[in-house]
């Protein structure tokens, strides 16, 4: 099971942050995750066990191959 945590500020000083609802596949939480960053929220994905980290391996091997 896959949630999403959603990280925005509405005003204040301090990050307005959410859980939501819980989501059979990890794919189905992705495509979520997606549209809520195209629109401007911070997402992390969490499973039940805790969140996931993302793997950026290739986006880092992109940017070090450009410097």
């Amino acid at each position: 099971m896959y949630r999403l945590i959603t990280t925005y500020r509405c005003h204040a000083a301090r990050p307005v942050i959410e859980r939501g609802p819980w989501h059979s596949s990890r794919k189905d939480a992705e495509l979520w995750a997606d549209m809520l960053r195209e629109v401007g929220y911070g997402v992390e994905i969490e499973t039940q066990h805790g969140a996931v980290q993302e793997d950026n391996s290739a986006l880092a091997d992109a940017l070090a191959s450009m410097a």
